[in-house]
């Protein structure tokens, strides 16, 4: 009996090193793997940015400009500043406020979907679940004659009013979100006499704040970098051009010279850059599909 004492004695275990302690070579593989795929095209972009018209304009790509770091592309740049300024301000002024608000309804369905009883939620959340299959070039034709029939075209309504009222997506997001926040201390509050409204605004908006922030920036980012919908109703008014379209614009009026058009797109990238670094500890934070509030 102590002789399997002794076997089976915890202090007596010695690990196989090679295999506890074994590199995870081929993951680091693929890591590095993935960054080259994603690191590469923006290092095409800086490098090419930053080369002399005579670089730019050689048939073969060169890793390193032959005749050094130039500053021409961005020279031609600053002379369109102003019209890329307004093109920036006319982006956030149509995206900003949409995203908080469309944040904020969001969550509103989230919070309905996920802690809320009443009939009908699971077959209605199964139906906008289906929406999402729906691709939205099949939409595109019927939403401009809607648009059209409204007379909103050449304006910027509607890029700004469809995306107040959220999307399927992040109410899926925030949904799985919010059921991690335990019931019990929502019934905690229901005791104390809370409204459904304010335990809403009190409990489930600031525990979901990292969520929400990740969601806020990712759904600007997606409309900050949104194209399409701009050029389709917005391409006969210049004055209203969001940056995405007036980088187009300006980089087209110079196609034989590499630097110049990628020298638009480094400016166009900058914003979202700083954004990111300004704000990465609740995108990393808000990634997690859960609240860590389970218990």
């Amino acid at each position: 009996m102590a002789k399997e004492e002794a076997i089976y004695n915890s202090q007596n275990f010695k690990p196989n090193k090679k295999k506890v302690f074994r590199p995870p070579y081929l993951c680091y593989f693929l890591i590095i793997l993935y960054s080259l795929y994603i690191l590469l095209p923006l290092y095409i972009i800086l490098i090419s940015s930053f080369k002399s018209d005579f670089d730019a304009t050689q048939p073969i790509f060169q890793w390193w400009p032959e005749h050094g770091l130039s500053l021409a592309g961005y020279r031609r740049v600053v002379l369109w500043w102003s019209m890329i300024l307004g093109g920036l301000r006319n982006t956030f002024l149509y995206y900003l406020p949409t995203t908080l608000i469309s944040i904020f309804v969001n969550a509103s369905a989230a919070f309905g979907f996920a802690k809320l009883n009443w009939k009908g939620k699971n077959a209605i959340f199964g139906f906008l679940m289906l929406t999402m299959m729906i691709p939205g070039t099949i939409t595109m034709t019927a939403s401009r004659m809607y648009m059209s029939i409204l007379k909103w075209d050449s304006s910027a309504l509607p890029i700004i009013v469809p995306g107040l009222f959220g999307g399927i997506g992040t109410v899926f997001f925030l949904r799985q979100y919010i059921m991690g926040i335990p019931d019990d201390l929502i019934g905690a509050a229901k005791i104390d006499g809370m409204s459904d409204i304010k335990i809403f605004l009190t409990l489930i908006i600031p525990l979901s704040m990292p969520a929400l922030t990740t969601q806020a920036v990712l759904g600007f980012i997606g409309s900050y970098n949104s194209y399409l919908g701009p050029l389709i109703y917005l391409s006969t008014n210049t004055d209203a051009w969001t940056v995405q379209l007036v980088l187009k614009w300006c980089s087209e009026q110079y196609q034989n010279l590499t630097n110049v058009m990628m020298a638009f797109c480094a400016v166009g990238m900058f914003p979202l850059i700083l954004l990111y670094l300004l704000i990465q500890d609740y995108i990393l934070k808000g990634i997690s599909m859960s609240s860590g509030l389970k218990g």
